[in-house]
């Protein structure tokens, strides 16, 4: 224990009683004497004389992110170092308490109803897309470090863990974060990168839809063991749940870090698809929010639960190619997520003008579309008549074009092509018979049998792209 009741930080804040307890930190409950109001405090577990480096990217970070301002970040209001009586000297950050109830601790009676689970990740995933802009990366997103709070999600964790996590330099070359939630490149020794936190944030909404994290590991080893098996995520199966959410999960968990969407474009396909509600956990007098405790009349949440942040070193880089940086926009086909607007589109969750306002721009010389030299271009209103609907038949030879694109790319074996081949077959046969039921069947027999191939089969890219093509026969047809 580094802090303990009764402490006086530099003469403000009065430590009350701890709140939480991570893998490198303990979270105290304050009393700020000079603004007179309850904060949180956060002290770091390591000591100077072990991690100066840890330290040092403490500070720095503390900076950044004090500097993030976003409904959905928990805000960080001061940084200190205590020198306690046995000398040692802890750092500690001053944050924002919040009231609610931790999402890791909601997720121990169940998975959410997937129109919340939908809502709470678009907040994240619109935090995150905001730390990014500023250069932050969090690398430590999981349900532990989400609250919800009666105005919506809160990230958690952008000052200690956030930096704790940086390499090659600035922790001493520790591995830190949750094993589960972990990107496989994270696995290696590299510069932090926004890809990580999507594919995170992708782990995070598997397990708020389904109850369970898509890779369950517990240590480093068990998720680099798990990373180098040909094995691959299955679509969250929940009723109701738009196909086009399930295989923007996909996307978020692709093994490649170039093929995963930015933060900014997750939330908004999340927020095009989440049904305008207030969330449950937001509704006062929700029965599932636990009763908040107070101690000397200031309120504090419940200490989180959920697997804790692990600390070790980083492993032996694992005989596989890994892409390197993240590169936008090279990707095979039409972009994953025009892919995903145009199946909410179809299953009429969205405008032609919304599914416009998400296409890859070509900025190499000022504005995309618009005169050189940066001249403001000339705007046109959107167009908001829809596109004429795809017909069946259209639908299948887009499935069947999907498939052969993916067969001659390497894809897909030679195995699970014929397989898939067949399935195909089975779809045209029903569009003889003019059976929109028999179509649908037929449709979700074939995904079926996609996601029953293992990723050294089927790549999870492959399924993906096939997921998002069967989607409008699955809805529509």
């Amino acid at each position: 224990m580094t802090f303990a009741p009764g402490l006086l930080l530099h003469d403000r804040y009065a430590i009350v009683e701890q709140i939480g307890v991570g893998g490198m930190s303990e979270v105290w409950l304050a009393v700020d004497q000079v603004l007179d109001r309850p904060v949180a405090v956060k002290a770091l577990t390591a000591t100077l004389d072990d991690e100066p480096d840890l330290f040092a990217a403490t500070w720095r970070e503390a900076r950044a992110t004090a500097k993030l301002t976003h409904p959905h970040i928990t805000q960080v209001y001061d940084y200190g170092e205590q020198r306690l009586d046995d000398g040692t000297v802890v750092p500690y950050l001053v944050m924002e308490l919040l009231d609610g109830r931790n999402l890791a601790d909601r997720l121990t009676s169940g998975p959410l109803p997937w129109p919340e689970a939908v809502r709470t990740a678009a907040q994240v995933a619109s935090g995150l897309a905001a730390a990014h802009r500023g250069g932050v990366v969090h690398r430590d997103v999981k349900p532990g470090n989400v609250m919800l709070t009666p105005t919506g999600a809160k990230v958690l964790d952008f000052g200690i863990a956030t930096l704790a996590g940086s390499r090659p330099e600035g922790d001493g070359g520790w591995l830190i974060g949750t094993p589960a939630y972990a990107a496989p490149e994270r696995l290696d020794a590299g510069p932090p990168d926004p890809a990580a936190d999507v594919y995170a944030l992708g782990a995070l909404l598997y397990e708020a839809l389904t109850g369970r994290p898509p890779l369950p590991v517990a240590t480093w080893e068990e998720a680099e063991e798990a990373h180098r098996r040909p094995s691959s995520v299955a679509p969250p199966s929940v009723p109701g749940l738009p196909s086009a959410v399930a295989a923007l999960v996909l996307a978020c968990l692709s093994h490649a870090p170039d093929r995963r969407p930015r933060a900014q474009e997750v939330a908004d396909a999340l927020d095009a698809a989440a049904p305008s509600v207030a969330p449950a956990d937001a509704r006062a007098g929700d029965a599932r929010r636990p009763a908040t405790r107070y101690t000397r009349g200031v309120a504090s949440a419940a200490p989180s639960v959920g697997p804790r942040t692990a600390v070790g070193r980083p492993l032996p880089p694992a005989p596989r190619s890994r892409p390197g940086a993240r590169v936008e926009g090279q990707r095979r086909g039409l972009h994953p997520i025009l892919m995903i607007m145009t199946a909410l589109l179809l299953a009429g969750g969205l405008t032609v003008a919304a599914l416009a306002s998400f296409a890859p721009s070509d900025n190499s010389g000022g504005a995309a579309g618009g005169p050189p030299g940066g001249a403001p271009a000339r705007t046109t209103p959107p167009r908001t008549t829809a596109p004429p609907t795809p017909s069946p038949a259209d639908l299948v030879a887009q499935v069947d074009e999907t498939l052969e694109r993916a067969i001659a790319d390497g894809r897909i074996d030679e195995d699970a092509a014929d397989d898939l081949r067949d399935g195909v077959d089975d779809m045209r046969e029903s569009l003889e018979d003019d059976d929109p039921e028999e179509l649908r069947d037929a449709a979700a027999d074939l995904l079926e049998q996609i996601n029953d191939f293992n990723e050294g089969s089927v790549a999870q890219e492959a399924r993906f792209d096939l997921t998002l093509a069967l989607d409008p026969l699955l809805r529509n047809s």
